[in-house]
């Protein structure tokens, strides 16, 4: 009775007051012989461990049916019907795709700590105990945090690394220039402008995290205290760039503003939130509430609007390979009118750019952000990996700097002694290098200066290492050499990247 019940032809997976109220409609039972039979059910009908639902209910399903897309469709329906944290966490998780572990906290809408709340880290540990959230170590962005069926699909699952590494650039791009504006008007505190790229003190506004958040000393947003002292008032704003926002997207956002505003002891917020575009329904809500509903062609105009699109757009390509250099171009030019913007996108332009001379000049693979690991787990980030067709691996180290300015000796230093060390250790595990004899190529490109100091150094690691590596150096000079036989490329590292020759 039970499994029939629960086979696709009926209910299929479901909570177990759905269930019970099917046994009490369809086989006339109690409602309490029903709750009886469901516990007495054989070893094959399992339930969901770790997440309940209201009033103690379980999501029960077919052992076999486990992980099948009506198992998850059935699930999230499960989970979004009951509201609360858990169906807010679900949906930013389902927004986005694939989530970095340090921007859950903002995006999932619960706080850090509250009475009667729980927690942002509790939501987390819940959903990946009941295996519905898994954490995964993804190249170019770090551990993060995606669904359970996500996970198991490989293919989307690339798919959609390479559409959040690009929207991650933008968002990242735009909250640099935002903090810019905000500065100049006077909305920000000038100096005390926190951002979600402040990994060691995140952006804090009461219990909740945001993407951006600083004391603000407005006049409408101050309280003067008994000593003739202003205590500020807030501005708060989180961003998704996604096409078209729509009201599921948001409710995490509201969330946050509901519960602060029931909140007695909390100073006046400005809440502003960034989209490409909204659903009529979403802006709607977003005014209702008094929130500052932004794009970036409202703040910043219809160029600006459109080459954030088109960043998006050239990142995702640059993942195979396919930069369109006119494209290219407009988009740094563009935003690089922007305050505050070409710090934030210069190194990754500049590894685009390096990836696509590379893959216009060598037979092989190229890839950007790799993730390798040493014997004993610790990382190091490659910034372009060549696999050739033939020879051994190239490991690019790429550090794109003001023309003029010098590579620290610091971060000399860490990629002699720590990133090569790693990296080698993660290629000789996996049997990548010393096939034929050969060493691997360990590359620095920089638009940028060393120090007699690190030219020194790297002369000295050289050669005490010519028998484990290549160490190769790629300055200013060297770069307008490789990319010479590209006209489009050359143009761009020549006017945006490159010291007058």
């Amino acid at each position: 009775m039970i499994e029939d019940a629960l086979s696709y032809k009926n209910l299929g997976p479901c909570l177990s007051s759905d269930l019970a109220a099917y046994l009490v409609e369809k086989h006339g039972l109690t409602h309490e012989a029903a709750r009886q039979r469901i516990r007495r059910a054989s070893n094959r009908v399992k339930q969901l461990a770790y997440l309940t639902f209201s009033r103690g209910t379980r999501f029960t399903y077919l052992e076999q049916d486990y992980g099948s897309p009506m198992f998850w469709g059935n699930l999230f329906k499960a989970i979004y019907s009951q509201k609360g944290a858990y169906a807010l966490a679900l949906g930013a998780v389902q927004a986005r795709g694939i989530v970095p572990v340090d921007h859950f906290y903002t995006v999932c809408g619960s706080p850090k700590a509250q009475q009667k709340k729980i927690s942002a880290l509790g939501v987390l540990e819940r959903m990946l105990d009941a295996k519905i959230f898994v954490k995964d170590e993804v190249d170019g962005i770090g551990e993060c945090i995606l669904t359970k069926n996500l996970y198991d699909n490989n293919q989307l699952k690339e798919l959609e690394i390479v559409s959040v590494r690009a929207r991650l650039l933008a968002e990242e791009i735009f909250i640099g220039a935002i903090k810019e504006w905000l500065r100049r008007l006077s909305i920000a505190s000038f100096d005390c402008i926190k951002t979600r790229a402040d990994i060691k003190s995140p952006p804090m506004v009461g219990p909740f995290f945001w993407d951006l958040s600083s004391p603000s000393y407005l006049a409408p947003l101050v309280d003067w205290n008994k000593h003739e002292k202003p205590n500020p008032g807030f501005v708060v704003c989180d961003i998704l760039f996604l096409e078209s926002v729509g009201i599921n997207q948001i409710e995490p956002f509201l969330n946050k503003i509901n519960s602060l505003q029931a909140l007695k002891k909390i100073n006046k917020i400005i809440y502003i939130f960034v989209a490409l575009s909204y659903e009529k329904e979403a802006l709607k809500k977003l005014k209702e509430k008094g929130v500052i509903p932004a794009t970036p062609e409202s703040l910043f105009g219809k160029d600006i609007a459109k080459a954030f699109i088109s960043l998006i757009d050239i990142t995702k390509k640059s993942a195979t390979g396919e930069i369109e250099s006119k494209a290219f171009d407009e988009v740094i030019t563009r935003l690089g009118s922007l305050e505050g913007a070409m710090g934030n996108m210069r190194g990754a332009f500049f590894e685009m750019l390096v990836s696509h001379i590379i893959r216009n000049s060598t037979a092989g693979n190229v890839y950007l952000n790799r993730t390798f690991k040493d014997n004993g787990g610790e990382k190091a980030e490659v910034d372009v990996y060549v696999a050739p067709q033939f020879g051994e691996p190239r490991i690019i180290e790429c550090k794109a700097m003001k023309p003029g300015s010098f590579v620290s000796n610091e971060e000399i230093n860490r990629w002699l002694d720590i990133r090569i060390k790693r990296v080698r250790e993660h290629l000789q595990r996996l049997e990548i290098i010393n096939k034929n004899g050969g060493v691997p190529n360990f590359e620095l490109w920089t638009t940028g200066r060393l120090s007699d100091e690190s030219i020194a150094r790297i002369e000295r690691t050289k050669e005490a290492n010519k028998k484990k590596f290549n160490l190769l150096v790629f300055g200013p000079n060297e770069i307008r050499n490789v990319a010479s036989s590209d006209d489009a490329a050359l143009k761009i590292l020549k006017e945006h990247f490159l010291p007058k020759a």
